[in-house]
């Protein structure tokens, strides 16, 4: 991940990128929605626990499960 800090109009602005290394493994992703699959809180794309889309939550390698399951 690189992250670059500017400044426009006198206001800080950071820019986050990330490299493909950050990204989580298909292997991953795979083993994690497969948890999702079964668990109680999964209403079609997104996490009833936390209201986020569970894909969104698999893109980065430290990606984590908000209640804890993976």
């Amino acid at each position: 991940m690189k992250v670059e800090e500017t400044e426009l109009n006198g206001i800080p602005v950071r820019t986050v990128s990330y490299e493909q290394s950050d990204m989580a493994t298909t292997e991953q992703k795979e083993t994690w929605m497969s948890t999702c699959n079964t668990c109680e809180y999964k209403k079609d794309s997104q996490c009833g626990f936390c209201g986020c889309i569970i894909e969104s939550l698999m893109m980065l390698s430290t990606g984590k499960c908000p209640a804890d399951k993976w």
